[in-house]
């Protein structure tokens, strides 16, 4: 009963995702819903060491691409923050920094006061993380069910997009 809660409200979450992209852009990704969820090669985590995706396989993975250059990564990472505190235990957060200087990346995040999420670190000139992603634009948002299959990208990030997800939840 638990799993099905949890279930309904990861797949509103999701649901309330894609509603909110519904307007914008078709989101033209290498990675793309119905996907398995490949690593984040060449990632690593605040302490240096490698930034293993699979690790959260058996959990509901939120997993946002920016970096510093971002504007709406900067209303958008704080709001992802929130509910990773709401939502710890039920679902993973991690915000995927693309700063080619790691130091950069972390003051960013540090500003932003980023500190339920985790955090992983894809430098784009070093690793193949967004390569291998190409998010469609920044941020982008994926959304990974259990078994390591995405279930939803949503490209871009405008105010109240946050509490969208909470609604469905509220909802379902």
């Amino acid at each position: 009963m638990y799993t099905h809660a949890i279930r309904s409200v990861i797949v509103a979450f999701g649901l309330a995702l894609a509603l909110v992209g519904a307007g914008a852009a078709t989101a033209r990704a290498e990675v793309k819903p119905g996907d398995r969820a490949p690593e984040l090669d060449g990632a690593r985590d605040e302490r240096g060491k490698a930034f293993k995706l699979k690790a959260y396989r058996g959990k509901w993975v939120v997993m946002t691409f920016g970096g510093s250059w971002c504007k709406p990564c900067k209303k958008e990472l704080p709001a992802w923050d929130r509910l990773a505190g709401k939502w710890a235990g039920k679902v993973v957060f991690i915000a995927v920094n693309l700063d080619n200087d790691k130091a950069k990346g972390k003051k960013f995040m540090d500003g932003l006061k980023v500190r339920k999420m985790l955090r992983a670190y894809a430098p784009e000139e070093t690793t193949a993380a967004a390569d291998i992603y190409s998010p469609p634009k920044q941020p982008s948002t994926y959304v990974i069910d259990p078994k390591g299959i995405v279930r939803d990208l949503h490209a871009g990030y405008e105010s109240g997009d946050e509490a969208k997800p909470e609604e469905a939840a509220a909802q379902a």
